[in-house]
């Protein structure tokens, strides 16, 4: 081999093993997902490739390194696209690849093996991998609703390099049966020139697409509680905020719910704090229920949910903390083969000119429920300034006239 092209593949096995090894602490250190450590075991495969070309001379015979080569790039090329499929959960490709990779092997084989044949040897894996690599950027890009940055980056890199590959692939092909200098020489220029920067960028792109998606998994974490699923304190008060703002721009209805669960205390002292954790489940799951996507739901202490509601006015808060007040009353808890009762309180507020934040509704909405606690419990009640005395001596909401 040329020194300089020795230099380069030596690089691009370096950088496929740090690769490998990135991927690998990942998947260690980061959930364990599947993709990640397919990923890793993709990356030794270029790894090994890479090796055999600058230890080609170690093979007993040219065939057998010709086979040990292709083998690496097939299995790389496989692996990729498994991890792509992975990580985007894609159910339109089977999930066996192997036999479409040990069918490109047998055709790389059979023209080393049997029927010699250099075009036909050298064609088969760079259009295995163009073909692969559009179908890993198609399953990026369709993966959600709203591609990240990093995905369009990694999937545009992906769909470059495939056509690199796709013009290996020609070239290759048109060696011949025995390979004509000229085009061996264009070959390797071609190769030397796109494959290393192509693969290299590549692969820190995915590795940037991978980091967006731990980045976003530890953001949803910071926000959610890990018990109930649902927003914690902090999501609330983040997701509320940019609610409570558009609300007050737009001149639009805007209801805050606080409640939490009775006698939550009792639970926990007399069933122990697994049959505590269960009924938070069991409550949160009942409050959730049929909510809208534009609704704000969370876990924001102990026993105490919060619940906003864009759009919403007093009225129609209330009758919702009434039907989930209800609710919660008839729908027990089940305990192995008894059913615990449960039942809530509930504190309503809605959105005033005097409010110059969520907290001054979070707050009003928070009295409200501590009322209804003094109460007696398993009720809804307003903040003061938001009721009046009703003729027949009841408090009633200021908007309903």
């Amino acid at each position: 081999m040329v020194t300089p092209f020795l230099y380069i593949v030596f690089s691009l096995a370096v950088t496929s093993a740090v690769m490998s090894l990135a991927f690998f602490m990942a998947w260690r250190n980061f959930g364990r997902k599947p993709h990640a450590l397919t990923w890793s075991a993709a990356f030794l495969a270029a790894t090994l490739q890479w090796l055999s070309v600058i230890h080609a001379d170690f093979f007993p015979t040219t065939e057998m390194f010709q086979l040990a080569e292709n083998g690496f790039s097939t299995a790389l090329v496989t692996l990729g696209l498994r991890g792509h499929c992975q990580r985007t959960e894609c159910t339109w490709l089977p999930s066996n690849l192997w036999p479409y990779a040990l069918a490109v092997y047998s055709i790389v084989a059979w023209h080393i093996l049997v029927d010699p044949h250099t075009g036909l040897r050298m064609a088969p894996v760079p259009a295995y991998a163009a073909i692969t690599l559009i179908l890993s950027a198609i399953m990026i890009i369709r993966y959600r609703e709203r591609t990240r940055p990093a995905e369009w980056a990694a999937a545009i890199s992906i769909v470059v390099v495939a056509f690199t590959q796709v013009a290996a692939s020609v070239l290759a092909f048109m060696h011949g049966p025995v390979g004509d200098e000229s085009i061996v020489a264009a070959y390797l220029h071609f190769n030397f020139l796109t494959l290393p920067a192509g693969y290299i960028g590549m692969s820190m792109l995915i590795m940037m697409m991978m980091t967006s998606d731990i980045s976003a998994k530890m953001k949803k974490m910071a926000i959610q509680d890990e018990l109930t699923g649902l927003l914690n304190r902090r999501g609330f008060t983040e997701y509320g905020t940019r609610a409570f703002s558009g609300a007050r721009r737009a001149g639009t209805d805007l209801s805050v719910i606080m409640t939490d669960i009775d006698r939550f205390k009792f639970i926990n002292d007399k069933y122990g704090h697994a049959a505590g954790d269960d009924a938070l489940a069991h409550f949160a799951k009942l409050i959730a229920e049929s909510r809208r996507s534009e609704d704000v739901i969370a876990r924001v202490g102990g026993e105490e949910f919060a619940l906003l509601l864009p759009g919403t006015d007093l009225r129609s808060a209330m009758a919702l903390a009434d039907q989930l007040c209800s609710k919660i009353g008839s729908t027990p808890m089940d305990m192995t083969s008894i059913g615990l009762p449960m039942t809530s309180s509930f504190g309503v507020a809605a959105i005033s000119e005097n409010d110059v934040s969520l907290d001054d509704m979070v707050t009003r909405a928070d009295r409200a429920m501590y009322r209804s606690k003094r109460a007696g419990r398993n009720q809804v009640d307003l903040e003061s300034s938001q009721l009046m005395l009703a003729l027949d001596g009841t408090l009633k909401p200021v908007t309903s006239g």
